[in-house]
Formats: structure tokens, sequence, C-alpha cells
């Protein structure tokens, strides 16, 4: 079945509601790591008996849905939080937002949110219908009484709404290039093969034209896979105040085989170097990796000759902490620092 649909959406949901995940209950620990694993702040005490919003999130990226923990519409907090998931789909005209109330017939796959159910308050509980009979749904939901489950609920005042994302949907910053201020950081394709095979970092050697077609579709197929929060994501970085696609050097996050991190690298053209450019890459990268994929750390080397990049590194935010065999310094930041913007 494919991918980032609603139909595939309600299967996952009603497999995690079935296993089930709970919180820390008499005679058994907490199994919500791969719950809130999304949310590096959060501890599994922390999550505990309040983690029925962060079930619906664990669910739509299980299912390939591309969805930061915070979009950009999230004024009160993340998409651990009920009230977040109607401020993000009241924000994006995309995404169907259905008063309870109202005529709208409910479909397998829609997230269910509700008033008042468990405490005298709005945005209560949250869940992912599986099934709409005339006068009931059928929701897969977390945090019932601390365990995850399928339960049946009248279609009645305590739903406050529907939230219908499309099939296929990708956030916002998923469809097109990152854009900062000062910067643009642009996702790499085959029609930036030339630069490709000029600037290509790994051990600072041009690539041929194969070589770099290889690389290229390597680099979109992890990144579109994100497989267990390791992210590749390389992209060629340009200065906001000339055209799109003019290149000034190398960033990105690269979680490869050789790494238990993904790791942030950075190479400057010459022309491009002391301006402070590599610095708000690096401070950008580092922000995407935190908020939009909420990795808990992420690594960072560079060659010691580099002393551009090593500065970038430093200024960044990243934190120094060893050398390889050869010098070369090695940096690593974690989700416990603040990411500078």
């Amino acid at each position: 079945m494919e991918k980032a649909t609603r139909e595939y959406l309600a299967k996952v949901a009603e497999k995690a509601a079935q296993l089930p995940f709970h919180g820390y209950m008499e005679g058994k620990e907490s199994n919500l790591e791969p719950v809130i694993r999304f949310f590096p702040k959060w501890t599994l005490r922390e999550a505990d008996g309040l983690w029925c919003a962060a079930f619906v999130y664990y669910c739509c990226r299980e299912a390939g849905f591309e969805i930061p923990i915070r979009p950009d519409e999230c004024t009160t907090c993340h998409l651990a939080g009920c009230v977040a998931w109607e401020e993000f789909a009241q924000g994006d005209a995309r995404i169907a937002y259905r008063k309870g109330k109202e005529s709208f017939v409910p479909e397998a796959g829609d997230i269910v949110l509700y008033d008042r159910v468990f405490e005298n308050r709005e945005h209560d509980h949250i869940g992912i219908v599986l099934q709409s009979t005339r006068d009931t749904i059928i929701a897969a939901e977390g945090n019932l009484k601390n365990t995850s489950g399928i339960i049946e609920r009248p279609k009645d005042e305590h739903i406050r709404a529907y939230i219908r994302i499309p099939d296929g949907y990708k956030y916002r910053r998923f469809m097109m290039d990152y854009r900062t201020e000062s910067l643009i950081l642009h996702f790499v394709t085959e029609d930036d093969l030339a630069e490709v095979t000029r600037t290509w970092p790994a051990d600072h050697h041009p690539l041929s034209d194969a070589e770099a077609r290889e690389a290229i579709a390597y680099m979109r197929g992890n990144y579109e896979r994100n497989a267990k929060g390791c992210l590749f994501h390389l992209c060629l970085a340009v200065c906001g105040k000339e055209r799109l696609g003019t290149i000034m050097g190398w960033c990105g996050l690269d979680g490869t085989r050789d790494h238990s991190e993904p790791e942030i690298f950075i190479l400057l053209d010459e022309a491009y170097q002391n301006q402070g450019y590599g610095t708000k890459c690096v401070r950008e990268l580092l922000r995407i990796a935190m908020e939009d994929y909420a990795l808990p750390s992420v690594h960072g080397g560079c060659a010691k000759e580099n002393i551009a990049s090593v500065r970038a590194m430093e200024k960044g935010g990243m934190v120094r902490y060893g050398t390889e065999e050869n010098g070369d310094p090695l940096f690593r930041y974690t989700a416990k620092e603040k990411v500078g913007r």
C-alpha cells in the first residue's frame, strides 16, 4: 500500500493501538520511547499520562507524512499538544478542518479532536478515525488510561473537530527550498550536476558525471526515506541576494553508514569565506535538525586545514569534543543546547 495516505495512516494507527503502547503501569515500565523520540526535550516520565497527541504524530510519521514537530502555524506548542493540531489544521489551507457539529462524514485516517472527554476543558483528547457509522466513530487513541487502544465513541458534543490531511501531504518546508533572512538552502537535484562534480566535499576531489548522478540519487533516496529519523539532507547553500541556484558552498546533514549520528559538513567557496555565511549555514542546519526532524544529536567534522569551516562550526554552535587520528577536529551538537538563529 502506498504511504502518506489516510488509508495507510488508519492501518498504522490500528496496529499501533493494539500493540499496545503504554506509560508506566503497575508492574510495567513505559514503552513509549518510539512515540516520544520525536520530542527530544520530553522524558518518559514527563510524557506519562500526557501522550495522546504524540501518539497521533507518531502514527502520521510512521505512515509517511512529512510534518515537523512544530509547524510555523503552531503558536502554542508542538504537536505533542492537542491544541497544536487545531492550530496546524486551521493555518494550512490544504488541510480540512471541520467542526464536529457540521454535516461532515469522517473517514478512516481522519484525525478527531475532542473536548471534555477526561477533564472539563477544551482540546482534551485526540485520536485517529478507523471507521465511521451513522452515530459513532471507532478510533485508535493513545493515553486511554495510559495505554493505547481502539474505542467506539458517539458523535456528540465531545467531538470538537475533524482534521483531514490530504494524501501525499508534505509540509511546505519539505516541498521547497529552505529560506532564511540571508540564505536559501536548496535541495540537490540533477539540475545541480555541474556544481556537484565541482564542489563535492568527499575527499575534496571532483566527481565524474556518472559518480555525481549516483551521489545525487543516493542523497535524494536517503532524504525521502528518512529511515529511523536518520536524515540525509544535503543542500546547496546560495546567497539570498543572488538568483536561486548560484552556489556559494556545500553544507548538509549526512546520515551515512559511517556515522552513528547524522553529520553536518560545510565546504565554502573561497569567495564566500569570512563573511559569516558558513556560520549562518551551520545554525540553520542545526535548527532544521533539532526542530523539523527532532534529531537528538548531530555530528560534525572538517579538515583541520579548513580554517573557515572550523570557525563556522564553532561560531555556529557546534561543540568541539576531540580529534580524528589525523588531527582533524570533531564536533557535536545535542538537543540540550539552544539552536542559534
